[in-house]
């Protein structure tokens, strides 16, 4: 099948970015089987939230129920990144080999889908934190910037899990074979964050690709935790928070290039 010539003028390139986006944000829109269960994640989440976690625990300084409540909350908000984006690509898989011999930009294409996810993923993490303030004191130590640091944290883990998701997509030729793979991203997360699990000599340095520690990270060392009790301290919290959001913003970075590569060499080949 012969593939027209990609215009590949930096205007071009932006117009096929505001199309497509246009389009996936009325898909989403028009659609009430993606836009209600959009809808509906964080508000459950802060439910489960509020009948599992200890709201006190961090007024009464009580490090484990605190992190707990810590743990919940980045992995809900790497869970929504990783449900919403990991069939993205591989779902419209023939719709895009079509489109991009018609001209379409891969790169675009990707750019559009981060953009919208991460659109709904800000939008859910809003939610989802201003939910647990409702019956969550954290008793920051610095109020001004506690709360947009720890929104920021959340938002940042979801941004950096989607894109990840969206690597597994384009990885996938079929929607059906990525359960296996984003149980290995969720089970990754829970385990490695280095927060209710404590990791061994050899694995500790798995917490650094982790993005839910790096969010976690964010709320211990603005909460201040580090010294609530005798002993108790975490080399993460110990990081400045803008040194967590970089790393995340790295990973988000690193997926979305990846995933850029990965849909460029596939339709090369097509050529």
């Amino acid at each position: 099948m012969k593939r027209y010539r990609r215009r590949r003028s930096a205007r071009a390139n932006f117009q096929h970015f505001r199309v497509v986006t246009a389009r996936y944000f009325k898909q989403i829109v028009s659609a009430p089987g993606i836009l209600l269960p959009l809808l509906l994640q964080a508000p459950v989440l802060v439910c489960i939230l509020y009948i599992a976690g200890d709201t006190e625990s961090f007024v009464n300084r009580s490090v484990w129920n605190a992190n707990i409540v810590l743990f919940m909350l980045s992995v809900m908000s790497a869970l929504m990144g990783i449900l919403n984006s990991y069939r993205e690509i591989c779902k419209e898989r023939e719709i895009l080999a079509r489109e991009i011999f018609g001209g379409l930009d891969s790169s675009s294409y990707v750019l559009s889908k981060c953009f919208v996810l991460f659109v709904v993923g800000a939008i859910q993490c809003a939610v989802l934190f201003g939910g647990s303030l409702i019956f969550v004191d954290y008793a920051f130590e610095n109020p001004a910037t506690g709360y947009l640091l720890c929104y920021l944290g959340l938002a940042f883990v979801n941004f950096a899990v989607t894109a990840l998701g969206l690597f597994v997509s384009a990885l996938l030729k079929k929607s059906e074979s990525a359960i296996l793979p984003v149980l290995l991203v969720i089970i990754f997360q829970v385990v490695f964050c280095d927060c209710v699990i404590t990791l061994g000599e050899g694995t500790e340095f798995l917490r650094y690709i982790t993005p839910v520690a790096w969010g976690i990270a964010v709320f211990g060392n603005v909460c201040g935790m580090n010294g609530w009790t005798d002993g108790y301290e975490k080399e993460m919290y110990g990081y400045s928070p803008l040194i967590s959001l970089a790393a995340l913003a790295l990973f988000a970075l690193m997926f979305v290039l990846l995933t850029c590569a990965r849909l460029r060499h596939e339709f090369r080949q097509k050529d």
